[in-house]
């Protein structure tokens, strides 16, 4: 059975991260009762230093001797969520112009899942391309626009 993490323990960790001018994108409880690992993730539209999560995760540990939920983590991990976790926020597109996104779509959209090149991203949603292959082994671009209340699940695709 996954670790659930209290409400009110989320609340506390998204306070902390406002304190140090950071966002929490996502918290992840992992192991067991007696040995939890609190993996925790932030960032900001300009980026997240390395600086900025010490100062998280110093904030957190003080925070750990007065919270005994905090007290009984083993180990408290904060960093950025890097390119293998969801987008959750708009300003966390524009900084992926150009890549490759695998999209997940709500149901009953027009757009089907896909993977797609992001080609714009402003507060209100997105605009992608499809590279589709013609008969004549011509390339058209197929170029749409998505809101974000329509996107379930967005990650980038890194190639190397």
């Amino acid at each position: 059975m996954p670790l659930e993490l209290p409400a009110e323990i989320s609340s506390l960790l998204e306070s902390t991260c406002q304190q140090q001018q950071a966002i929490m994108v996502d918290a992840v409880l992992r192991g067991t009762k007696e040995r939890m690992i609190l993996e925790l993730f932030v960032d900001t539209p300009d980026g997240i230093s390395l600086e900025s999560c010490e100062k998280i995760n110093r904030a957190l540990l003080a925070e750990s001797e007065t919270n005994a939920f905090l007290d009984a983590i083993r180990s408290i991990e904060v960093s950025s969520p890097g390119v293998d976790r969801p987008l959750k926020h708009w300003w966390q597109y524009p900084r992926n112009i150009g890549r490759t996104l695998e999209i997940t779509v709500a149901p009953n959209t027009n757009v089907a899942n896909g993977n797609y090149t992001l080609l714009e991203a402003d507060e209100r949603g997105i605009v992608c391309c499809e590279l589709q292959k013609t008969k004549k082994s011509n390339s058209e671009n197929t170029t749409f626009s998505l809101p974000y209340s329509e996107i379930q699940k967005a990650i980038v695709k890194v190639s190397f």
